[in-house]
């Protein structure tokens, strides 16, 4: 039982992509200390938004 636990917590976490999930971090932690003028006049822009801007993979 432990086995099938420990592989379905390590399927779960192959399928984690660090770099978005730092990235969304980071975002909702700038915008906690926005005004809400600021967040509906211009909201930070998505991960694949950013990726897509960036040009990278």
């Amino acid at each position: 039982m432990r086995v099938i636990a420990l592989l379905a917590l390590l399927a779960l976490a192959a399928c984690a992509d660090p770099a978005r999930n730092l990235y969304e971090g980071i975002r909702q932690h700038n915008d906690a200390q926005r005004t809400p003028v600021e967040r509906a006049t211009n909201p930070a822009p998505s991960y694949d938004a950013y990726k897509k801007e960036t040009g990278s993979d």
